[in-house]
């Protein structure tokens, strides 16, 4: 089991604990176990997160680099400048996209660390309350303190659900706003992959035609030329 889960399930059996002579906290941990949450994976898909922004930032963009690189040569002059502006608004796209999956690595992690924070505060005050608890138990078992130690018992139990029901709100809180956040985000990629020209920019690729018309510009190919001799009895300069 990971690390993450075993912390909240040490937090969740010291409570259960602590319920067995005040029944009154299980509310508590009913409301705690709401919080459960796979940590573990939210750790794996930041990793997923970051890995692809690199791609997109560095392994990408050098593959449309070499392309550029090893076609310098052979083309025809609207051709190369064409290739050139698509590389390059290709590449900066890349870059866009690389940005928007570094914001989803981030928002992953903060919604991580919420859930850790949160179980790492319950299994302090987990831990306290069993002591606690403990302490009103042996009260109780004094002739002349049974009183106030179950009236201190029940103070323990409410102060206990008020709090696991204050933290729990605090996260949902968070929760939200950064829901909110993340379906803007994920929004956003999505629509990356319904990017196409409507109206009567559609292309119809059954229908494509390949215009063949020289360019506005011809430039040919420089070719190397045998130098012309000299006449004879022309003077060098």
């Amino acid at each position: 089991m990971p690390y993450a889960m075993l912390h909240a399930k040490a937090a969740l059996d010291e409570l259960k604990l602590a319920a067995r002579s005040a029944p009154g906290i299980m509310v508590g941990v009913t409301i705690a176990t709401t919080a459960l949450a796979n940590v573990q994976g939210m750790g794996e898909a930041k990793s997923n997160w970051n890995s692809l922004a690199k791609a997109l930032e560095v392994e990408y963009p050098g593959l449309v680099g070499n392309a550029v690189f090893l076609s310098r040569s052979g083309w025809i002059a609207d051709d190369r400048e064409a290739f050139l502006d698509a590389a390059s608004v290709f590449s900066g796209d890349l870059q866009k996209l690389s940005g928007l999956c570094y914001t989803m690595e981030g928002q992953v992690d903060q919604v991580r660390d919420a859930y850790a924070v949160y179980w790492m505060e319950i299994g302090v005050l987990a831990a306290t309350v069993v002591g606690y608890v403990v302490a009103c138990q042996a009260m109780r078992m004094t002739p002349h303190l049974r009183a106030p130690g179950e009236v201190l018992l029940q103070r323990l139990t409410m102060l206990t659900n008020a709090m696991i029901a204050k933290k729990t709100q605090f996260l949902y809180g968070f929760l939200a706003v950064a829901g909110g956040t993340l379906a803007t985000s994920a929004q956003s990629m999505g629509q990356l992959f319904s990017v196409q020209p409507t109206g009567s920019a559609a292309i119809d690729f059954e229908r494509a035609v390949i215009n063949t018309a020289p360019p506005s510009l011809y430039i040919a190919p420089k070719r190397e030329e045998p130098a012309t001799p000299a006449p004879e009895g022309a003077s060098a300069e």
